[in-house]
């Protein structure tokens, strides 16, 4: 007996069941992934977004439909058209990326998050899962508490907190996407920390922070490291209380030449040679100054 095309072959129970059970399944999943805290955007290799959930839309302040007609590079100002394909590449090799970053809100608000990019292949197609959560009331409870302690605790002088007597205010820009970054440099420079030690720090990877302070300062990471201990050395050169190998390592060198070779590349001379010229400066003014009181007194 032969079958004709335009009739619909019947199904075996097991397969009814078998499908059913998947329709289940992804119903299930869909109504989890609309329920879930976290901001969720699904994207394609060429970052197209084909899925976002209620809190993506919350965050955004946009609708579903709005969004799948975007691309990531105008929700997460970090995945920019310029750097995307670096990022992916890094998504592809590691099958996970995470950073902290900061996302601006159409109402121009700034709120810190947490950005998790997920790399997963299916049926030779390449896609991403990125999740965004927001971050600001945990920041502000670490904050509260870090004010907490501050108040509760009573210093005790020591040589590398003399190291800390400069401002750092005076040092690093005043940016709220590096904050973190700055903070850590400026509780650590006195150890031999380097990019990678910071990145680990602030929870992102070496080559997203070096192109995100880059981008905020038109420096790299290490010009900061350095410009702290510059700054430590100068400070302890003038009090005068330590020699010269001694300041080198207090401000974080393990050895004294590397610290001889990076203080004349940003002073044009030895750290001697620069003590001994802002002492004879400071004495000539001193002089300056106390003769045109005496004069002023006659």
């Amino acid at each position: 007996m032969k079958t004709s095309l335009s009739q619909s072959p019947i199904a075996s129970p097991d397969f009814q069941d078998s499908t059913l059970q998947l329709e289940k399944e992804l119903h299930l999943i869909k109504f989890l992934m609309e329920r879930f805290p976290d901001a969720v955007f699904w994207i394609t290799s060429d970052a197209q977004v084909i899925y976002v959930n209620y809190a993506a839309c919350n965050l955004v302040g946009y609708s579903s439909d709005k969004l799948l007609s975007m691309t990531v590079h105008d929700i997460v100002s970090d995945f920019s058209l310029e750097v995307w394909p670096r990022y992916w590449q890094t998504i592809k090799q590691q099958g996970c990326l995470y950073l902290k970053s900061v996302y601006q809100t159409p109402e121009n608000q700034s709120i810190p998050v947490e950005i998790t990019a997920t790399y997963m292949e299916y049926e030779r197609k390449e896609y991403g899962c990125i999740l965004i959560r927001d971050i600001s009331q945990r920041q502000q409870a670490s904050f509260d508490l870090h004010k907490t302690n501050q108040i509760l605790q009573v210093p005790t002088p020591s040589l590398s907190e003399t190291v800390k007597s400069v401002n750092p205010e005076s040092i690093f820009p005043r940016n709220f996407h590096l904050n973190q970054v700055f903070d850590y440099i400026e509780a650590n420079y006195h150890q031999p920390i380097s990019l990678h030690d910071v990145a680990t720090a602030v929870g992102y990877c070496p080559a997203y922070l070096t192109d995100l302070v880059r981008r905020h300062t038109g420096q790299t990471v290490n010009h900061w490291i350095i410009d702290r201990r510059m700054a430590a050395a100068r400070s302890l050169l003038l009090e005068g209380k330590l020699c010269v190998n001694q300041i080198a390592e207090v401000v974080g060198y393990q050895h004294e030449g590397h610290f001889f070779r990076q203080f004349r590349q940003h002073h044009g001379t030895t750290p001697q040679a620069w003590r001994k010229t802002q002492l004879t400066n400071a004495t000539t003014i001193n002089n300056n100054i106390e003769t045109k009181e005496l004069l002023y007194k006659h």
